[in-house]
């Protein structure tokens, strides 16, 4: 609207024609009025066939918290760290230290569940 009122306020020139057309001018002449559609393309010239995904078994997720602390043996057994010995050691004694830093492993029910956590292992 400014730019507008500030082109009336100018004295009034002869503009040259612009080099190419302006949009509307290509709009509205006839050779592209009724042009027809161009034909839709493929992203590929291979067969569509070729392209279809093949039916894949289900990826199962691994549950990490179960991972971190579970470590699975080539038995089939699963092992882990015993908590209680990370710190205030000195109010322990030296056995039950002793007793938690050796492993602990799952016992068959809890086998049945870190399979399902760690299909993987």
């Amino acid at each position: 609207m400014l730019l507008s009122a500030a082109l009336r306020l100018l004295p009034r020139q002869a503009h040259p024609a612009p080099p190419f057309p302006s949009l509307f001018s290509r709009l509205l002449t006839p050779s592209t009025a009724f042009a027809p559609a161009p034909p839709v393309r493929a992203f590929s010239s291979s067969n569509p066939a070729c392209l279809a995904r093949k039916p894949t078994k289900i990826k199962l997720k691994t549950h990490k918290g179960a991972a971190k602390r579970w470590y699975a043996l080539a038995s089939g057994a699963f092992k882990r760290a015993k908590a209680g010995r990370v710190h205030k050691l000195s109010t322990k004694s030296h056995q039950r230290l002793k007793r938690l830093g050796e492993p602990a492993y799952a016992r068959p029910a809890e086998k049945r569940i870190l399979r399902r956590l760690m299909p993987y292992a």
